[in-house]
């Protein structure tokens, strides 16, 4: 009723500003403010009877155009009633759909975009479950949703048993440090889903190896999310958020399961939508990949106590011009095995809630990497000889960002911009692994 009475009040006033509706009303017409049996006057109008109206049909030319005057301002209050109703209607839709706060807007803004990606993203998928069925799409939306309803009982109940079950060992370490955190304070942080969970399989990579294998699932839900104290009244979020979006990313564990490695906010995840689709199974870097370390082993020096003793380069002033000299000697110093050493690290980086935890290097903030591609590796200088391990430069390109582990505040950095990364790493020559050299250290520069 009320929509249909700002309709009302629109026309009318858009009628009285058109220049037909202006002459009517200054040159004696039958209209009045509504015409025929409008609320203003019944038959001719209470305000103008047959001929005589306001100004009467006998007033010179001069005040009949003088009603006319009002247009302009006639015209900008018609605009004006105009831009209320619309935004009243905006408004209403919103509040219908649960989106009553700048927070849940912003992260529903790309909501169109996201169901354009899932079809697409469908249809490589479907094309990928002929080959391998754990990609099947119906099987991984039942498994997304269980995985989602199931987080959320187990986070509320500080049930640390089924987090450990359902999440990566990154991604639950950094929940139970979040939890600890909350129960220090004597705090609980409850999340009820009260509809929902609507998913959408929107990012994709079938990789190498069933262990690399990801999914990425847009979430959103209706939630009732509050902390419970111990003394004191509840409290609830801080930007009224009922309706979030959120993107989680799905890995297989060792025992073949889907489980959730990474779990991104709207803003934060988006770049799922735009992300390349990698869903050709034959991975033509890993195998190139492959290819490298498999010559490296054949060429790599049997037998000699001291490898670096075998050039006679200073590694004290030119540790890259000795490596490259050592490489001829043993292909496990070629600067392409060091590249695939770095770049597997990079990946896995990705993979783990873009957290170093996955390794013994656990930084004080949480440095968040995506979408890294190498551009060289250079050898600084040697750090040990027993067991060899080099530092070297790493010059990359891609998204790198540094977050509050509590909070999540962005403090460094730009989550949603590509830019020229320098690393430094110390990588360690393993000679029982296949992989040749292992990063123990990172740190970005």
């Amino acid at each position: 009723m009320r929509a249909r009475r700002w309709i009302t009040v629109v026309a009318g006033v858009v009628a009285l500003s058109s220049p037909t509706g202006a002459y009517a009303r200054g040159g004696g017409g039958s209209h009045g403010f509504s015409g025929g049996g409008g609320s203003h006057g019944g038959g001719g109008g209470s305000h103008s009877g047959g001929s005589h109206g306001w100004t009467g049909g006998g007033l010179p030319y001069g005040a009949g155009t003088g009603g006319a005057g009002f247009l302009p301002l006639l015209v900008v209050v018609a605009v004006l009633l105009l831009v209320l109703w619309l935004a009243y209607r905006r408004r209403k839709a919103r509040q219908a759909v649960g989106l009553n706060t700048v927070s849940d807007r912003t992260a529903h803004r790309a909501d169109a975009q996201a169901r354009e990606r899932a079809a697409q993203v469908g249809a490589r998928v479907d094309a990928v479950a002929d080959l391998d069925a754990t990609f099947d799409r119906a099987a991984l939306e039942r498994r997304a949703v269980w995985l989602y309803v199931t987080a959320q009982q187990a986070w509320s109940r500080h049930d640390h048993a089924t987090l450990q079950q359902i999440l990566s060992p990154v991604l639950y370490g950094k929940w139970a440090d979040e939890l600890r955190d909350y129960a220090s304070r004597g705090e609980t942080n409850v999340v009820e889903i009260v509809s929902g969970p609507v998913v959408e399989l929107v990012d994709v990579a079938n990789r190498a190896g069933e262990l690399n294998d990801t999914v990425t699932f847009r979430v959103t839900a209706t939630l009732r999310d509050y902390v419970r104290r111990d003394h004191g009244p509840d409290a609830v979020r801080k930007d009224g958020s009922t309706r979030p979006v959120e993107y989680w990313t799905l890995r297989k564990s060792r025992d073949g399961a889907w489980i959730v490695s990474t779990v991104e906010q709207a803003a934060e995840g988006a770049h799922h939508l735009t992300d390349a689709i990698e869903t050709d199974g034959w991975d033509q870097r890993e195998v190139a990949r492959e290819a490298v370390l498999e010559v490296a082993g054949r060429t790599a020096a049997k037998g000699a106590t001291d490898i670096l003793a075998l050039t006679n380069v200073s590694w004290s002033t030119d540790a890259d011009a000795a490596v490259g000299d050592l490489s001829v000697l043993d292909g496990r110093f070629d600067r392409a095995v060091l590249e695939v050493a770095v770049e597997r690290f990079l990946e896995e980086w990705v993979m783990n809630d873009g957290s170093l935890d996955f390794t013994s290097v656990r930084t004080v903030h949480r440095t968040v990497m995506r979408d890294a591609v190498v551009r060289s590796v250079t050898v600084r200088s040697l750090v040990s000889r027993a067991p060899i391990v080099f530092r070297v430069a790493v010059e990359a390109e891609g998204v790198c960002y540094e977050v509050d582990r509590r909070t999540e505040q962005v403090l460094r950095g730009d989550p949603h911009r590509r830019r020229p990364i320098p690393f430094a790493f110390d990588l360690r020559l393993d000679d029982t692994s296949a992989e040749a050299w292992t990063v123990i250290a990172a740190d970005v520069e």
